[in-house]
């Protein structure tokens, strides 16, 4: 249901944005990977929910690192 066809698309609905599986948590909480939902889904140790991509291999961790370190140094769009 989230639009992610562009890259603002995608930031407007992932960075600050409550998750609605565990509402405690928002998708991408800038500064806080451990804290952000997608790294959570993504490594396959959220509460609720599959490991994602859903549809494909998990992401190798080199990938993940990425990921972790742009929500660590802020999320900056």
């Amino acid at each position: 249901g989230m639009d992610l066809t562009t890259a603002d698309n995608s930031f407007n609905n992932l960075v600050n944005v409550t998750s609605a599986q565990i509402p405690a948590l928002q998708r991408v909480a800038p500064g806080d990977a451990d804290n952000s939902y997608l790294v959570q889904k993504l490594e396959g140790t959220a509460a609720a929910g599959q490991r994602m991509p859903l549809a494909g291999s998990p992401l190798d961790q080199a990938t993940i690192d990425v990921i972790r370190a742009w929500i660590d140094n802020g999320a900056n769009r």
